[in-house]
């Protein structure tokens, strides 16, 4: 039975499970296919070692949407990721092509898949002005003014997670909307309403695998210069340590060894740490996600057959 939905395809895995090889296998065997990068930290450009971004030669070959779209001097949002995948997904239907989503930050699949508000996006201005503030008066002072002006916001927001007070303030200050609930004009569709989505996820069966992953991965990431990035990142663009990409696993770290704060000889061990961490918080997703086809780290293969035979079957784009 043919399908009347155009088709996006989700490729979903924990960090260092092979997505971006499964992503570039699909580009080789599917030409229809454009690839879309879901990741909060690969559209900052210059963001290349600790985001473990794929090389240049890659991307050259399998171009990835959404990677190396904006400088360190912006922000890029939730909102705006989900803003301009939407309408990536609608552009490359035009192109009569299938967009596959692929990465690992779940939050992002998520709220692609079941909708999101339509929030304002990041203010340049208005955050350097913030940010200029929270030298001068103190965090404690952001927070008090967020709980005066959307108290319902602030009290969903630890007092000292700047990086989330700081969001709130700008949604405060620009949307219009602040005290009224989602309403059909300040929603992004959901893509499960719109699309026939075919979701694949990597879930590794053997745990020690996957562990072993990461920590080769590690080692590559800070033998190839992550804490020079870093370092070279901050100097560029004067990134304050409250900036998304800066507290992102590996630059955190990264971050906390420039300030003295980490021995670089525990970078390895607590980045470690960090990843592992990460990682079971994307399996706790992955578990939840419905309509998800689970296959283990080496079911290329398999994965790869299955989607043929739904593309053969499904011609909707």
């Amino acid at each position: 039975m043919k399908v009347n939905k155009p088709l996006v395809i989700f490729l979903l895995g924990p960090t260092a499970s092979g997505k971006t090889n499964w992503a570039i296998h699909w580009h080789k065997t599917f030409p229809e296919i454009e690839i879309i990068s879901v990741d909060s930290v690969m559209v900052y450009k210059g963001c290349n070692i600790g985001s473990a971004k794929p090389s240049i030669e890659v991307l050259t070959n399998h171009p990835h949407h959404l990677i190396d779209i904006i400088t360190l001097s912006e922000i890029f949002s939730v909102s705006d990721f989900c803003q301009q995948a939407n309408n990536l997904i609608s552009n490359i239907h035009k192109r009569k092509k299938i967009p596959l989503l692929v990465g690992g930050s779940m939050m992002y699949f998520n709220l692609l898949k079941n909708g999101i508000n339509k929030l304002p996006s990041s203010n340049k201005n208005f955050r350097e002005r913030l940010y200029a503030r929270l030298n001068n008066e103190g965090i404690e002072k952001l927070y008090e003014e967020l709980y005066e002006i959307d108290k319902k916001a602030a009290i969903k927001i630890q007092k000292k997670d700047t990086q989330r007070i700081i969001r709130a303030l700008e949604i405060a200050h620009f949307s219009r909307d602040k005290y009224k609930e989602n309403t059909q004009q300040s929603e992004l569709e959901p893509l499960v309403n719109k699309y026939n989505l075919f979701e694949y996820g990597i879930f590794p069966t053997n745990r020690a695998e996957l562990h072993s992953r990461i920590e080769q991965r590690q080692h590559e990431l800070i033998s190839g210069g992550l804490i020079d990035e870093a370092k070279s990142l901050i100097d560029k663009y004067n990134v304050p340590a409250e900036h998304p990409a800066m507290k992102a696993i590996n630059y955190r770290q990264a971050l906390q060894v420039l300030n003295g704060k980490l021995k670089v000889e525990n970078l390895f061990k607590k980045s470690l740490y960090a990843t592992r961490q990460l990682a079971k918080r994307q399996f706790t997703w992955m578990r939840g996600w419905k309509n998800l086809n689970h296959f283990d780290l080496n079911d290329l293969d398999m994965a790869t057959i299955q989607l043929k035979s739904q593309l053969n079957l499904d011609k909707i784009v």
